[in-house]
């Protein structure tokens, strides 16, 4: 356990933390905020996409029955340790002809996803003890949790507005 606990304090360390303000920027600049990933990168970015919403942001998982119409208004969030997924090479292709904004969260700044998004924070991951894409899983992770901790202190949000926008259906 200490050697992936280690692992992961690593790569977080080498986070820029500028990326913490473009992330912010892009999405209060963004009409509505869309999410994508696949696999576990996916998962991660339902975890985001949920407390964006928590936060008052309108945010969308794509593919969802719900998710509403891009527009060039619009930001989507792509969540993608390669960015090599054909899945997600056509989506960005959409949302270019829509001409909304395309930020990507990667480990690969040479991506075919990292060309053609407008925006990149980069999860720098080196090889890992771990199976597959663990890693840069685990850090997007943290990385996305700490920006969603940091805009509740920065902007003062109470939580009970955020519990009157948590489901009670559970």
């Amino acid at each position: 356990m200490k050697k992936v606990i280690d692992e992961i304090l690593k790569a977080y360390s080498k986070i820029k933390d500028e990326n913490f303000s473009l992330l912010e920027d892009k999405i209060l600049k963004s009409e509505k905020i869309f999410v994508y990933g696949t696999g576990r990168s996916g998962f991660i970015g339902k975890c985001f996409c949920m407390r964006l919403f928590h936060l008052g942001f309108n945010s969308y998982f794509v593919g969802e029955t719900i998710t509403p119409k891009f527009t060039k208004n619009d930001l989507i969030i792509f969540i993608s340790a390669t960015g090599e997924k054909s899945t997600s090479l056509g989506i960005a292709e959409l949302c270019k002809k829509e001409r909304g904004k395309i930020l990507t969260i990667t480990s690969n700044k040479n991506s075919k996803l990292a060309k053609i998004s407008d925006f990149l924070i980069i999860i720098p991951v080196e090889k890992s003890i771990q199976f597959g894409n663990s890693l840069f899983e685990q850090v997007c992770f943290l990385f996305l949790e700490i920006f969603i901790q940091r805009f509740i202190e920065k902007n003062m949000i109470k939580e009970n507005f955020i519990e009157k926008r948590h489901t009670n259906l559970e």
